[in-house]
C-alpha cells in the first residue's frame, strides 16, 4: 500500500533527526568560528588599506614640499643669485687675481 505524503515531508529538516545535528555540532561551531575570523580579518585588512592610502597621500604632499625646497635652495645657490646677495651687503669681487703659491 502506498503511503500518502504530507506537505511536511517535502522539507529537508523533517528527514534529519536531532541526533544527526548534534553529532555535527562541533563541525558547525568550527565553521561559525572560521566565519567570524574571516569577517574580522576582512575588516582589519580594509582598515589597514585606508591607513595606507592616507599615509601615501601624506608622503606625496611631503615629497612635493621637499622638491619645492630643493628647487628654492638650488635657485638661491646659483652664482648670479649669490653675487646679487653679496652686492646688497656691500661686498664686491676683488679686482686682481688671487696669488698662487707654488712649492718646489
Amino acid at each position: 500500500m502506498k503511503k500518502n505524503k504530507n506537505w511536511k515531508d517535502y522539507f529537508f529538516w523533517n528527514k534529519f533527526h536531532s541526533g544527526v545535528l548534534m553529532e555535527n555540532l562541533l563541525f558547525f561551531l568550527m565553521i561559525g568560528l572560521f566565519g567570524i575570523i574571516y569577517i574580522g580579518n576582512c575588516h582589519y585588512a580594509e582598515k589597514k588599506a585606508r591607513k595606507i592610502q592616507v599615509i601615501e597621500k601624506e608622503v606625496q604632499r611631503l615629497n612635493r614640499q621637499h622638491m619645492a625646497l630643493v628647487a628654492k635652495v638650488m635657485n638661491e645657490t646659483k652664482h648670479a643669485a649669490v653675487e646679487k646677495d653679496v652686492k646688497a651687503k656691500g661686498l664686491k669681487p676683488p679686482e686682481d687675481r688671487p696669488y698662487r703659491i707654488v712649492s718646489y
